[in-house]
């Protein structure tokens, strides 16, 4: 295994998430004199029901490879060696840093999504806290589709990025300076994934634009020891993150199946112009994951993005932070974005965030005067922002509760299905050959043990990234060689699980089940009968 002491430290980052808030400023929420809950109790209440209902969609989940591969490389690495090797393939070292950790406390999933719900959690318990959203707002938010569903349900290390981007938030938009907070804070979202560095990396810059605005760099003021130590900090995993997830040349071809883009910039940057729409409207076709409605319009998704845009920085004039914030965080993560070569819907969440995070700063640092609009088309748009800011929110809370419930009637994987048809009609050490290997994740994790890889021939419960990886289906007449070496050498009969349908005769095999999903984990188990030679 790997050892303690490295491990730890690096996953221990993620709580000083949970320090930095004991940093926020503010005086405690007074208590109301006529009767109604105070602002403590709605905090608590909203915050509560939140665990609840994050814990059990996320206990009823049914887990798909994403979520099983840093799981299933701390449970079956052979060891130090080879861990170390997947997560330089991956990056993500806070990510698994904890996953060691939970690892090292049992290794349970149900562990794994405990962890995750906290983290949720104390993301809603900061928004609620802190934020100077409405309690609708907040709620609203909290229930979205992406604090809910696809950063709650769904577990992964989006559940870090989110809970941290908004402390870092928290830090920005208070009136008191707490730089080694924010600079701990922001050290930690640099060391959670791309995303999270190019979040971080907008909302470092806006948090220097800030102090050089209200001139408290002037005269020494950037000597100051807290500002010195929180700017190294942050400056040092910033330097560490952009090294370490720069994945080695040779992953895009054996991992995604395709590689990196290499053309023009610009060219790039002008066709991932869908993507902040699609962040902020996520709404996916019933039944499908990663999807949105206008896709087969990417144009309209474009210029319907263009006119939120406009209509975010009207709504956040009178706030240079806020505009910076935007600004910088649209940029971070287009630059990031740009290079993926394709366009799944959970990727883009960020730019939700960076939305949400320059209206928190507008509010706290310019809020709008209780009189009545002016007569520009553009101060109505800019007194109505938080009608609008509500708007969007509900938008997010109808989708992430439709897709949550969703989830109950159609598994979002069929991983758990299969792993419990093997388990219910075959031998417990029944030889399970698969077949794509990707696929076979999820099922290695469901039946605690790895999988016979029929592309590398050999016993694995997570993609090994090499030169033998192989990201496609195997042909008809290799995964029949294949098989059919696995049965004369284990003298009985096997089961094969393919993510693809199979025709073959009844005297070779038979189809034993087949699974749904909302993902593309779709499985066809198959009983294959050994015959003796001469039999």
């Amino acid at each position: 295994m790997v050892e303690c002491r490295g491990a730890s430290k690096r996953a221990g980052a993620v709580a000083v998430s949970v320090v930095a808030v004991r940093e926020l400023s503010g005086p405690n929420p007074a208590t109301p004199a006529d009767g109604r809950p105070d602002a403590r109790t709605v905090v608590a209440m909203i915050t509560s029901a939140f665990f609840v209902v994050n814990a059990f969609f996320a206990f009823r989940h049914v887990m798909w490879r994403d979520e099983w591969m840093p799981l299933n490389v701390a449970r079956f690495a052979s060891g130090t060696a080879e861990w170390f090797a997947e997560i330089r393939y991956i990056g993500r070292w806070a990510f698994f840093g904890l996953i060691w950790l939970i690892e090292q406390c049992g290794g349970h999933p149900w562990l794994f999504k405990l962890v995750i719900v906290a983290i949720s959690t104390l993301g809603v318990f900061v928004v609620c806290r802190w934020s100077p959203f409405t309690w609708t707002q907040k709620a609203l938010f909290a229930f979205g589709y992406y604090p809910l569903y696809e950063y709650g349900t769904i577990l992964r290390d989006y559940s870090i990025v989110w809970t941290v981007t908004v402390i870092c938030c928290a830090l920005l938009a208070s009136s008191r300076r707490r730089p080694l907070a924010f600079g701990l804070a922001l050290a930690v979202l640099f060391q959670t994934n791309p995303f999270g560095l190019g979040l971080a990396s907008a909302i470092g810059l806006t948090y220097v634009f800030d102090l050089w605005r209200r001139g408290e760099l002037k005269d020494g003021g950037w000597r100051r020891p807290d500002l010195v130590a929180g700017g190294a900090i942050a400056a040092a995993s910033f330097v560490v993150a952009f090294i370490t997830m720069r994945p080695p040349p040779e992953i895009a071809e054996i991992v995604l199946g395709q590689p990196l883009r290499t053309d023009s910039h610009l060219v790039r940057l002008v066709e991932s112009l869908p993507f902040p729409f699609r962040g902020w409207f996520p709404v996916p076709f019933h039944g499908e994951w990663n999807t949105q409605l206008l896709d087969p319009w990417p144009l309209l998704q474009m210029l319907l993005g263009a006119v939120v845009a406009g209509v975010v920085v009207v709504c956040l004039r009178g706030s240079p932070t806020a505009i910076v914030l935007f600004a910088a965080s649209m940029l971070a993560l287009g630059a990031i974005l740009c290079h993926l070569p394709w366009t799944s819907l959970r990727y883009h969440g960020p730019y939700y965030l960076a939305l949400v995070c320059s209206y928190w700063v507008a509010e706290a640092r310019s809020p709008l005067a209780a009189s009545g609009a002016a007569g520009s088309v553009l101060d109505r748009i800019r007194m109505s922002r938080s009608h609008l800011f509500t708007g969007l929110l509900l938008v997010h809370a109808i989708v992430g509760l439709t897709f949550a419930v969703q989830e109950q009637m159609i598994p979002f994987s069929g991983a758990r299905d299969a792993a419990n048809l093997i388990r219910t009609n075959e031998p417990p050490d029944v030889l399970v050959v698969g077949d794509p290997d990707y696929t076979m994740i999820s099922l290695a994790g469901y039946l605690d043990r790895p999988v016979y890889i029929a592309s590398r021939e050999e016993p694995g419960a997570f993609t090994r990234v090499d030169k033998r990886r192989r990201g496609t289906p195997l042909s008809a007449e290799e995964l029949s060689r294949v098989v059919s070496d696995r049965l004369a050498a284990e003298r009985r009969d096997i089961i094969l699980v393919t993510s693809y349908h199979i025709t073959m005769p009844e005297a070779m095999g038979v189809l034993v089940g087949a699974t749904r999903g909302v993902c593309d984990e779709r499985y066809f188990i198959y009983r294959l009968r050994y015959r003796r030679p001469g039999g």
